[in-house]
């Protein structure tokens, strides 16, 4: 080094990369808007227990919301059949078709009704039973199931519809 130079070219372009990375970390920092990963957020306890309710109402919504679509399909197809009792060119044979189809659907609204009621005796807090002509699907509100609670719905679901264990599907939803 040169005597009474404190700074030459190699020590000023330094000094100058370290300005232009520190201004530029800066606005990084300045105009960001991203978060960082593992950032704390104060959360009020009053925002949690709405987030906890609002997603269990959602749920209570989900079931009653299966149960009105389920009840408003089966009063679609009752007037249908009513329609169809009600024109005069019918033979005996398609009024006594349509009479076997509405009794079919008022005895699966009844096994459904059943085997909601019982399930809720057995402790499930919601359930929504879906019969078919060979097959029936639980839906019920649980964060697990265990072998005897799915013991206890199959015994259910047997006992009132007399459809074999292989064609029964439950399904836990929390």
């Amino acid at each position: 080094m040169k005597k009474g130079k404190v700074f030459g070219k190699a020590q000023m372009a330094l000094v100058l990369m370290v300005l232009a990375l520190g201004t530029a970390v800066w606005l990084n920092m300045h105009y960001s808007s991203k978060k960082y990963l593992g950032e704390a957020s104060y959360v009020s306890k009053t925002t949690s227990n709405n987030a906890v309710q609002t997603a269990a109402k959602v749920q209570k919504d989900a079931f009653s919301e299966a149960r009105d679509s389920r009840q408003k399909s089966y009063e679609t197809a009752s007037e249908l059949v009513q329609d169809t009792l009600g024109k005069a060119e019918l033979t005996d044979e398609q009024k006594n078709d349509a009479v076997k189809r509405v009794s079919q659907m008022a005895g699966r609204i009844e096994k459904e009704n059943n085997v909601e009621t019982l399930l809720k005796a057995k402790g499930f807090a919601d359930a929504v039973a879906v019969i078919g002509d060979n097959s029936v699907s639980i839906v019920v509100r649980s964060d697990g199931l265990t072998t005897a609670q799915t013991m206890q719905i199959q015994d259910i679901v047997v006992a009132e519809t007399e459809i074999p264990l292989g064609n029964i599907k439950i399904i836990a939803v929390k």
